[in-house]
């Protein structure tokens, strides 16, 4: 009797063949999601260096910090700390090495400007350039400290790694809700016949979908509302934004409910659809800066993955809140999330209907 309840399961998900599709299709995109931020992918950090390159301290130094893969080492002598920080300012570098000039036999003194925003690019560029110092100061024999090194942001305000992974949880948790639990339910309703007998009533089809889309924006701004007191509570400052925090928020969930109705309406059978509706979150997820700044992907996917709706709600929502921005300043964003969320709809109308169920 296991025997033949064994076969019989085995079969029915054998003939599953999206459910199989899926299961296969979702860890290769996982692995190639986490190879395109592996450190061979990392982007290219513009360094500007003011350091007398003719002196045996400033070649060894110009030399190592060209060996860095990913620095673009940009010699100008002469500079001062307020030159290449009008420099960054004016974005022709992402940071400074500045190199006070120094007797051979006295160590010198260093500041390194960063203007790089985003923490981790700020942290990582900082620990290899103070880590090529250390190695340079090792190498010049003559003297145990030949530079001495002060790091310093250029932007007074600094942003820490919670407080740029915020808004990022908030946007993936409304993402993965609106898109996995919206396609779900319309797959249970179909597969338990509820859908059917919708289509039996005189009941207008609009109303059910309306009265489920309210039921999830309900769910979804008391998720807003929970997320938001709870990242304040741990140090994000989500309530900087004011009311415009929310409001990006809940307009952004707009699109992935209509994501997952078009997700429920293409694909049949609730395993399959939750496959594929996870097969649509999990790379956004990664690839649209939820955890990672986007600067970190290879440029030809950060071209791509500008035309993705969570990247333009997590930079309107980072604008708003970690940027001190006006929402008028997010306007660029905002139309693409309003592209959107007319193109989603207009494919969830064609996509769902309820003569299929």
């Amino acid at each position: 009797m296991t025997r033949i309840l064994f076969s019989s399961s085995l079969k029915m998900l054998t003939r599953d063949r999206q459910a199989l599709f899926w299961a296969l299709i979702f860890p290769l995109m996982f692995l190639g999601v986490f190879k395109l931020f592996s450190g061979d992918t990392a982007g290219t950090t513009h360094l500007i260096v003011s350091v007398d390159a003719t002196s045996e301290r400033g070649r060894s130094l110009v030399e190592a910090l060209g060996r860095v893969g990913f620095l673009e080492v940009d010699t100008r002598p002469g500079l001062d700390e307020d030159a290449a920080t009008r420099l960054i300012e004016a974005d022709e570098g992402d940071a400074a090495l500045v190199v006070f000039p120094a007797a051979p036999s006295s160590p010198a003194n260093a500041v390194l400007l960063v203007g790089i925003r985003d923490p981790i690019g700020r942290q990582v560029t900082a620990a290899a350039i103070a880590s090529v110092v250390d190695g340079v100061n090792l190498s010049l024999t003559r003297s145990p400290a030949s530079i001495s090194l002060v790091t310093r942001p250029v932007d007074e305000k600094t942003t820490s790694f919670f407080q740029f992974v915020a808004p990022g949880i908030l946007g993936m948790g409304l993402m993965n809700f609106a898109t996995i639990s919206l396609s779900g339910s319309l797959s249970r309703y179909r597969e338990e016949g509820v859908l059917r007998r919708i289509r039996a009533t005189p009941l207008p089809p609009s109303f059910f979908f309306l009265s489920v889309l309210g039921a999830h924006l309900v769910i979804t701004g008391l998720q807003v509302a929970v997320l938001m007191v709870v990242g304040q509570a741990l140090g994000a400052d989500l309530f900087s934004g004011g009311i415009w925090a929310p409001l990006i928020a809940i307009f952004g969930t707009v699109v992935f409910l209509n994501v997952g109705v078009i997700v429920a309406g293409r694909v049949k059978g609730r395993g399959a659809v939750e496959g594929a509706a996870n097969a649509i979150t999990l790379p956004m997820m990664f690839l649209s800066g939820s955890f990672f700044p986007v600067s970190a992907l290879p440029e030809v996917v950060q071209k791509i993955v500008q035309v993705l709706p969570l990247t333009h709600m997590l930079s309107a929502l980072r604008g708003v809140t970690i940027e001190g921005e006006s929402i008028a300043a997010q306007w660029p964003s905002l139309l693409v999330m309003l592209g959107w969320t007319v193109a989603s709809f207009v494919a969830a109308r064609f996509a769902f209907s309820l003569d299929d169920a």
